[in-house]
């Protein structure tokens, strides 16, 4: 049935504790070979109300598992021990679930400095030096690190920017940068939800999205990419394109807390270069750990 007008996506749960499954699959074709990228991980959010409008999510993720042929295990295990910083990370929202503060961003600001001791006794060169550094300065901004908190990841779909008080007519956007469309990259994407998009019953609720490519901007760090690998493209008719970005929410009607998201996206720069990406989370059982 149709929701009833204005309606809230705000959280009014006082203490909870949820288990999610999140996965992230990767297909890369170019000139017909397609390569699979997979990360899994499970992990689990505690909700505790702080005060009136003010909560907490205490987020703590194992389970991690990277399977991408391309990388070695020494790159896997690189990429694990620096995504174990926000293992702990403590995030605070207010009632709709947006991002008020990092809390205690200065444990996080020590586990990097740690993290990377560790991590330089394995690790030399250029490359993980400009790691190294890019960590240490990114984990002394607050405002970087609730961002990336909110990309289209295990975080960011729970709390997500769609959240608040809807009209009947309302159109709801928000942009979002991606970074793995393709390597060495930035783009774009324009997310839009329409309230008639929305369907609820007594204990459901969908909430459905879609996204744009809405200007060409940087669209030349990807003929620039495609050039650098060789990918043949007609520059007359070729231009970086969404086949597909479709974007759906299921929502506990009562708590409004995520029972399920996904988002698939298609991506495609002519006939010789396909990017597919999608991202599931889904809360699970503690049974089904």
């Amino acid at each position: 049935m149709e929701p009833e007008f204005p309606i809230d996506i705000k959280l009014n749960l006082s203490e909870g504790k949820k288990f999610y499954r999140y996965s992230c699959n990767e297909y890369t074709t170019i000139n017909g070979k397609t390569h699979r990228s997979e990360l899994n991980k499970n992990f689990h959010v505690t909700l505790k109300r702080l005060e009136k409008e003010r909560f907490e999510y205490h987020i703590e993720i194992f389970d991690r598992v990277h399977r991408d042929k391309t990388l070695s295990m020494s790159e896997k295990d690189f990429l694990a021990r620096i995504a174990d910083i926000n293992d702990d990370v403590m995030l605070i929202t207010d009632e709709y679930g947006h991002l008020k503060n990092v809390q205690e961003l200065s444990i996080l600001q020590d586990k990097v400095e740690k993290t990377v001791e560790k991590l330089s006794r394995s690790y030399v060169g250029k490359q993980a030096e400009d790691s190294y550094t890019f960590l240490k300065t990114f984990y002394q901004n607050e405002n970087l690190v609730g961002k990336d908190f909110l990309k289209s990841n295990q975080l960011g779909m729970i709390l997500h920017k769609f959240y608040g008080r809807y009209e009947q007519e309302d159109r709801v956007k928000y942009s979002v940068r991606y970074l793995n469309f393709m390597t060495n990259t930035v783009i774009d994407i324009e997310e839009r939800v329409q309230t008639e998009a929305m369907r609820c019953d007594d204990e459901l609720l969908l909430l459905q999205y879609t996204g744009n490519i809405p200007s060409d901007k940087n669209w030349e760090m990807f003929y620039g990419e495609m050039n650098r690998k060789e990918i043949a493209y007609n520059r007359e008719t070729d231009f970086p394109k969404l086949d597909k970005y479709k974007g759906q929410i299921l929502l506990d009607f009562k708590t409004k807390e995520v029972l399920e998201h996904k988002l698939t996206i298609e991506f495609s720069l002519g006939e010789n270069y396909q990017k597919k990406i999608i991202y599931h989370i889904k809360e699970i059982s503690y049974e089904e750990l």
